[in-house]
């Protein structure tokens, strides 16, 4: 009887399995891809900070919003200022400040989270040039 249930078992498993053809090529459509390359200068690193604050009711009957986050396009309107083209490496850290005890969910509490947004803001140097790059197909797949 055991041995009728695990080859149950292993007979289900192996009608599961399926072989899947994963070349997504067959039809030609992705033998080259062009790629934009510009050269660029440095200009600055920008950074920006920004915080929300959660406000929680009591019972966490309601929940209020203030203050808000640093978005990319945050980020690019301040490199527009330094007269960049474009920003590169965002980062955007956040912190949490909480001070949270048992009877918070009576009382109510409130979270604040800061947002430190950095990005490298960048001048392009030379016009967009094409180029192209193909791909080499493997024979026998």
């Amino acid at each position: 009887m055991k041995k009728t249930i695990i080859f149950a078992a292993a007979l289900a498993v192996l009608a599961a399995c399926s072989t899947t053809d994963f070349r997504t090529d067959t039809v030609g459509w992705a033998d080259s891809v062009d790629v934009a390359v510009k050269d660029f200068v440095s200009v600055g690193i920008v950074t920006l900070e920004a915080r929300e604050v959660v406000s929680t009711g009591p019972l966490y009957l309601f929940t209020e919003h203030s203050g808000g986050r640093i978005t990319h396009a945050a980020l690019f309107a301040e490199a527009a200022k330094l007269g960049a083209d474009d920003i590169m490496n965002v980062r955007i850290d956040i912190k949490t400040e909480e001070k949270a005890t048992f009877f918070d969910w009576l009382t109510g509490s409130s979270t604040t989270y800061v947002y430190t947004g950095t990005a490298l803001a960048i001048k392009y140097t030379t016009a967009v040039e094409r180029v192209k790059i193909v791909e080499h197909k493997e024979s026998g797949l």
